[in-house]
């Protein structure tokens, strides 16, 4: 990752990898304070002296070096600044991910983050975003407490677990994006969101997609009057802030928004999607065609789960292939 960190002209960031033993907090927020200006999870990667860490910094590495003409100029400065890691690490994750599904061109002027042309040779407009947590400690998911416990026990209705990631999920991870102006409206356009920054203990994808894009809340079941049992969703296209007004959600319904041709989401950490990486193993990454698109999707994504919904159905499909990285780290 030598290479990388030059770029970021800070030669202190040399003398730093692998100086922090695993389990010394004290260290690592001796580190930080040194170091205030970078992310923590930047400095973690770089201080931390485990086993994974040599592998995953030459991860970052080889696919800057392979991608970097996609991603924006000044790029590994802006990976190191405060609140960018996750960002731009999920930037770094889909030019690898999705580069399998055709080729990879970078923005104009103005525009999404980047271009997939596909075999097909049509080009679908990629925009990503990983939002921050909400300033309003109240609107925030419950994050657990191991200091007086090394349990953590939580309980309570799925809706108001989930509310603080739908809330910034649909705010500053769909809404944010969707009302940008300067796409090209004559071709895909798919937002590509990572709420891992949002999430306290755990969050359940396909619950929190379904809300906010088509309004389906909680599993229903219904007994028949022959005994036979019926399932359903229950129907919810409202959310609303503790306290709040409620507002329309269920994007996916909505021809307001019918220029968003799909949703890729994910809930894990981006460093977990390095081959074979844990966040693959816990719920990995979804896919979701919108289907009131203007312009409908047609590439294939093997990595991606998918959800359809649409007049006729209901249906979850798992990926159709393990991830294979286009990164050599041989």
């Amino acid at each position: 990752m030598i290479n990388f960190i030059k770029k970021i002209k800070d030669e202190r960031l040399l003398n730093i990898t692998d100086s922090v033993a695993l389990g010394d907090a004290d260290g690592f927020e001796n580190v930080k304070k040194q170091f205030s200006e970078y992310d923590p999870s930047f400095l973690w990667l770089l201080c931390y002296a485990k086993e994974e860490m040599p592998i995953n910094r030459k991860y970052i590495e080889e696919n800057y070096k392979k991608f970097c003409q996609i991603l924006d100029p000044d790029f590994p400065k802006i990976f190191a600044s405060i609140s960018n890691f996750e960002s731009r690490m999920w930037e770094m994750i889909l030019c690898d991910i999705l580069s399998v599904s055709g080729s990879l061109e970078p923005k104009g002027k103005d525009g999404a983050d980047f271009l997939l042309k596909d075999d097909n040779g049509e080009y679908i407009q990629i925009e990503a975003v990983a939002p921050d947590e909400s300033d309003d400690q109240s609107l925030r998911a419950i994050r657990p407490d191991y200091s007086k416990n090394k349990k953590f026990e939580l309980s309570g209705n799925i809706e108001d677990i989930e509310r603080p990631i739908l809330l910034r999920v649909f705010d500053k991870g769909f809404i944010q994006k969707a009302k940008k102006k300067n796409y090209d409206n004559q071709k895909p356009l798919i937002v590509a969101i990572n709420s891992s920054k949002v999430v306290g203990l755990s969050s359940d994808d396909e619950y929190v997609l379904r809300r906010f894009l088509f309004g389906l809340g909680y599993i229903t079941i219904t007994r028949n009057s022959d005994g036979v049992s019926s399932y359903g969703f229950q129907q919810n296209a409202l959310l609303n802030k503790p306290d709040k007004d409620k507002f329309e959600v269920a994007a996916f319904r909505n021809p307001d928004y019918r220029h968003i041709s799909g949703i890729i989401y994910t809930s894990q950490q981006s460093m977990g999607f390095l081959p074979d990486g844990y966040s693959w193993h816990n719920s990995g990454i979804t896919f979701v065609k919108n289907p009131m698109a203007t312009h409908p999707v047609k590439t294939e994504f093997p990595f991606f789960k998918e959800i359809i919904c649409n007049e006729e159905k209901y249906q979850r499909i798992e990926a159709r292939e393990k991830f294979k990285s286009v990164i050599n780290l041989g």
